[in-house]
């Protein structure tokens, strides 16, 4: 009886400290996942130079392309606006940006309007952009603390990218 009672606590025990062992590596696992998921999600997606590669008739045929690059310029300039607000040196930046803003998601929604033959539709396609416009908000805002923690400033990488594209590429096709 006692060699059983022995056995038991001896199996109990093997089992306590090989599913401990176990536990723990998963946890560590699940940690290192967790990680490389979190790190991912700060990778900046394709810069707007990179989309207009990809796609060719953004400035011709492709009205949802346009929209929607319009789109990205006027949530960026808005992003740049917003951390230049209250800067008494930066008067001239926060102006451009907010007028830049409002231009390019001013033709965003006409783009995507003139696309649509009933309300049904506009409304949907606004709800499609107010999402898209909170997804690129966050990620811009995200680079642009990103950048300032990093170098100091708003306005470099992927940032300074997509700001380029906006004004040499896109608001010439939209003027």
């Amino acid at each position: 009886m006692k060699k059983l009672l022995l056995l038991k606590i001896c199996f109990t025990l093997f089992v306590t400290i090989f599913s401990s062992a176990y536990a723990n590596e998963f946890m560590e696992n699940l940690e290192e996942v967790r990680k490389n998921k979190d790190n991912a999600t700060f990778i900046f997606p394709d810069t707007l130079n990179e989309y207009i590669s990809k796609n060719s008739s953004w400035n011709s045929s492709d009205k949802a392309a346009l929209s929607y690059i319009a789109s990205r310029c006027g949530i960026l300039n808005k992003v740049i606006s917003q951390r230049f607000k209250n800067n008494a040196a930066a008067q001239d930046v926060y102006n451009l940006s907010l007028m830049d803003a409002v231009f390019f998601s001013r033709a965003s929604s006409d783009i995507y309007k003139t696309r649509c033959i009933n309300y049904a539709c506009i409304k949907e396609k606004k709800i499609i952009a107010q999402e898209s416009e909170k997804k690129w908000g966050l990620i811009y805002e995200k680079e642009v603390v990103k950048n300032m923690d990093i170098y100091g400033k708003i306005i470099h990488g992927d940032i300074k990218s997509d700001l380029s594209t906006c004004t040499i590429k896109v608001k010439p096709i939209l003027k």
